[in-house]
């Protein structure tokens, strides 16, 4: 990550204020943060003028790694962070990545100034829906579940 005195991000007191926003610990600010640093736009003319178009929006990535490095922070913080994120509705995973050497996860930022329209932002929605159910977890995680207690047994010798 590039951290330079250029540059910055407007936020609106509709996501300042919101109850989503509220809600997220430091280390998820942090990572927020982070990840609209990481957003890239390029100028399009339009009629009325010319206005931001972002073109990573969607393929944003922050490793653990750059993400621990920057905050001073733990690996478990950088999951609860970005689990915390995906649940209230500001970024979505779009790829999950991990299957070789240098595939990153890649996500999407739900914020108005970054090309979503404010029907798309999600963390509006947030106490009364969330999104728990995307937040990614260990594929085939089944160590040891062959010699689990089966239902009944105490584990003692009868």
């Amino acid at each position: 990550m590039k951290t330079t005195g250029r540059g910055g991000h407007f936020y609106t007191n509709a996501m300042w204020f919101s109850v989503a926003y509220q809600q997220l610990s430091i280390g998820s600010r942090n990572l927020l943060h982070m990840m609209i640093a990481e957003l890239r736009y390029t100028h399009a003319k339009a009629k009325d003028g010319s206005h931001k178009v972002w073109t990573n929006n969607g393929e944003v990535s922050v490793t653990e790694t750059e993400y621990k490095k920057f905050t001073q922070s733990c690996s478990s913080t950088y999951i609860k962070s970005r689990n915390q994120l995906i649940e209230v509705g500001f970024i979505k995973q779009t790829h999950r990545g991990g299957t070789h050497r240098g595939d990153r996860a890649k996500y999407k930022v739900f914020i108005s100034a970054n090309g979503v329209a404010n029907r798309d932002e999600r963390w509006r929605d947030y106490p009364k829906k969330d999104w728990a159910h995307q937040i990614p977890r260990a594929k085939k995680n089944l160590v040891g579940k062959q010699t689990q207690w089966k239902k009944g047994e105490s584990g003692r010798k009868s």
